[in-house]
């Protein structure tokens, strides 16, 4: 079954390895990722791709800027040398003319799983069309591609707004990075009776700089996550392997709880781990591991029912 059939089966567990793609000024770099890669080829059903801006941001940034391969043409060497399907985010909004995009990635690149992407402020004027626009121009067109969205929890109205992007033509939507189930739930309930899939991301936290980084990109962390995860006895910060499983735990938690709560017609459920920075590539490898069997354990458990 390919990647689009499988995205609105239930029945079936769909598991995304997000990794950003590598720096554009070191060739090799590419070819590292791709050897990186080769460890989850047979653990996922694709790779997710981010499409990677300079964004003026409010707050410090935490690191510098580096300019990042086109996603097309890291996808393209994957999907080619991998065997691994690929969904590749795209921010619409820079670009007035998205349809050109949209043929030559699947003319040229042969990638059509798109996650649809906004800018990151309502008060800009951009030159491109926002994703539910965006959306709604690849389903005139009738072109062959499996379109998703992003979904923020937290966000006011955010069941209705997936609803509206799902009659464009999103089928599926990857969340915000989650550290608490009490939106995630609220959210998935509302969606009761939506036929496009919601993956539940996660991403591994081993030090200080992962929760201040994803703070940064605005990910919504309750202010006594860092006491739990980073804390220990003494007040100083617990070494890294201790907050990863501290992380590892509360993803698996955060999982069940909203598998325990799904409504009676709940949208399918999917599963998405996020390697947010070169050191922890070996953390999200853990995570996907362990995420990864609970999750189709998950799935399994309740086709059965």
């Amino acid at each position: 079954m390919g990647f689009h059939d499988a995205l609105l089966n239930p029945s079936i567990p769909v598991t995304l390895f997000e990794v950003v793609p590598p720096a554009a000024a070191k060739p090799e770099a590419i070819e590292s990722s791709l050897r990186d890669l080769q460890q989850v080829r047979n653990l996922v059903d694709a790779i997710n791709v981010p499409e990677i801006h300079d964004e003026d941001r409010p707050g410090e940034r935490t690191s510098k800027f580096i300019a990042r391969v086109e996603p097309r043409l890291f996808g393209s060497r994957i999907k080619r040398e991998l065997g691994i399907e690929v969904v590749i985010n795209r921010v619409t909004v820079h670009d007035p003319e998205p349809e050109r995009w949209f043929r030559e990635t699947l003319d040229q690149s042969g990638i059509g799983n798109w996650v649809l992407v906004g800018g990151e402020s309502p008060e800009i004027r951009y030159p491109g069309p926002g994703p539910t626009e965006a959306a709604a121009l690849v389903k005139s067109l009738a072109l062959p591609a499996s379109v998703g969205g992003i979904t923020i929890p937290s966000r006011a109205n955010e069941p209705e707004r997936i609803r509206t992007k799902h009659v464009q033509g999103m089928e599926f939507f990857t969340s915000q990075v989650m550290f608490d189930s009490n939106d995630l739930v609220w959210l998935i309930q509302r969606l009761n009776g939506v036929e496009a899939r919601i993956f539940i991301s996660f991403a591994p936290v081993s030090h200080r700089r992962d929760l201040e980084f994803l703070r940064w990109l605005g990910v919504d962390i309750p202010r006594d996550l860092d006491g739990f995860l980073l804390g220990s006895a003494q007040g100083a910060t617990a070494p890294a392997t201790t907050c990863l499983e501290r992380s590892i735990n509360l993803a698996q938690r955060i999982l069940m709880d909203v598998f325990d709560n799904l409504p009676p017609d709940p949208p399918p459920i999917g599963l998405n781990i996020e390697h947010i920075n070169r050191r922890n590539f070996a953390p999200a490898l853990a995570m996907l591991d362990r995420l990864g069997n609970l999750y189709a354990k998950l799935v399994t458990t309740r086709a059965r029912a």
